[in-house]
């Protein structure tokens, strides 16, 4: 089946292949610009749990994933000193929901995405400045001066996303922008991360959690996190396989006098650090020795300081992001629709916000594939963004809020942050964080025209309906 709808995907991170890679099962032509010149992922580790794993099996992807990633289902909370504060197991939880969630790094992630999106289908160099649409088109405008057009964009170029931008500010000249659409984003966090060469336990440092030479990366593997109680640092290092590890320091805006500085790590503390974010708002190398000498003595969970890690890590993979946070109301307009943080701007805690730009591709992909296929007419691309918002707009509300809860148990500094974290680990019955973990597992959306991911443990997925329509039968269903 050869669909005449004609997809501009913007941006070509993990939501954007994604995005690309359904289409392609779809049977939608599509095409992915990104604005740099040249693809290179940064960050640190990403968390992929049973509310993705599943279409990674539907697409056939599962044992690619395996290779690049490590089982990991406890998290454990220690502070300074290294004495451990809390402790968060979800292993009991793999009998309820059928699966072991995976860790890996970022890049390879983004490796594995890339490798499913013909070299022909991204436009690189293409900075888009503009945005125009009319009834039957939607065409954006590039930096350096080309132009495209296609039935309908899907922006996927992240929380500083430059087709919202464009279409807020058309909806904004209308009065159709809700005010607090218009807000800024929420400065919450200043990371820097980054994954190390291999490391030899016997010559570093750090401890053998390190040490994955000997099983394969199938060994399920803790990730530590450090608090401190005196200044507004927390560190977080997550093992690869390979004898890899990845890391992320963090410094707290809300409770830090720091300013950022928009080209280095150079600290100072006459200004707040929240008047920094938007020259913060890349992701960029930054080189280890520019890193303040307090974050590298920072204690390290797994043995040593951030430092060790610092120090064994490549420059060009080493990276400074702030963390922002805001959830929009307006996800679309006519034949613009929007995904991942560039509508739902989530704390990214164990990879949330990589995965739920993902489940927005699911659901998008399959509204489309019913309302748009055959015809892009203006009435079908709003039941079908209509549609997408419909399912995945109250899922990002409740995925915020995990993502607070998240943020202060493990990063949080405030006096409220550790009373939160108190109560969480040491007076929160059980049977609450159950409740709440069975609500979230529950959800595990597939692609609904290809065969579905056969059921996996003791609670069912959500309800979700098939599609009348065949798709394109890359892989036999006998294969899931």
């Amino acid at each position: 089946m050869s669909s005449p709808t004609t997809v501009l995907i913007a941006g070509a991170g993990l939501g954007g292949l994604m995005m690309a890679i359904l289409l392609d099962r779809a049977g939608i032509d599509y095409i992915v610009f990104e604005k740099s010149e040249h693809l290179r992922a940064l960050g640190s580790a990403t968390n992929l749990g049973c509310n993705i794993l599943p279409l990674f099996a539907q697409l056939g992807l599962q044992d690619e994933l395996h290779k690049i990633s490590k089982p990991s289902s406890t998290v454990n909370v220690y502070n300074e000193t290294m004495e451990r504060i809390g402790h968060i197991n979800y292993e009991e939880y793999i009998s309820t929901c059928g699966y072991v969630s995976r860790t890996m790094a970022r890049p390879d992630l983004h490796a594995l995405l890339l490798a499913q999106v013909p070299a022909s289908k991204i436009q690189l160099g293409k900075k888009i400045q503009e945005v125009c649409q009319d009834a039957s088109k939607v065409t954006i405008l590039c930096s350096d001066g080309s132009s495209f057009q296609g039935d309908l964009l899907i922006g996927s170029d992240g929380a500083y996303s430059r087709v919202r931008q464009s279409l807020f500010h058309q909806l904004d000249k209308q009065h159709l922008l809700p005010k607090a659409d218009a807000e800024s984003l929420r400065a919450c966090h200043m990371s820097v991360l980054g994954i190390t060469r291999p490391v030899d336990p016997e010559s570093s440092n750090v401890d053998n959690i390190a040490n994955d030479n000997n099983n394969n990366g199938n060994s399920v593997s803790p990730q530590p996190s450090a608090l401190s109680a005196t200044n507004a640092l927390s560190a977080n290092v997550s093992p690869n396989p390979q004898a890899k590890i990845s890391s992320c320091t963090t410094i707290s805006l809300s409770t830090s006098s720091t300013t950022i500085a928009s080209t280095s790590m150079d600290t100072t503390t006459t200004t707040t650090a929240v008047t920094a974010a938007v020259n913060l708002s890349e992701w960029g190398t930054e080189s280890s020795d520019a890193i303040p000498e307090d974050w590298r003595n920072f204690p390290c969970p797994i043995g040593g300081t951030m430092g060790d890690l610092f120090d064994q890590t490549p420059r060009e993979v080493v990276s400074k992001v702030v963390l922002e946070e805001k959830l929009y109301q307006t996800w679309y307009h006519g034949r613009v629709v929007l995904i991942g943080d560039a509508c739902h701007k989530m704390l990214p805690n164990s990879g949330r916000g990589a995965v739920n730009a993902m489940l927005d591709a699911v659901v998008l992909t399959n509204a489309l594939y019913e309302k748009v296929v055959l015809s892009a007419s203006v009435e079908n691309v709003q039941e079908a963004f209509e549609e997408y918002y419909k399912e995945r707009y109250p899922h990002a509300v409740a995925e915020i809020e995990r993502s607070k809860r998240m943020a202060r148990v493990v990063a949080g500094q405030t006096w409220f942050d550790t009373l939160v974290r108190k109560v969480f680990f040491t007076l929160l019955p059980k049977r609450f964080q159950d409740n709440s973990y069975a609500a979230m597992l529950t959800y595990r959306p597939q692609l609904s025209f290809l065969p579905f991911v056969i059921e996996r443990g003791s609670v069912p997925a959500l309800p979700q309906r098939k599609s009348s329509r065949p798709g394109k039968g890359f892989f036999d269903a006998r294969a899931l």
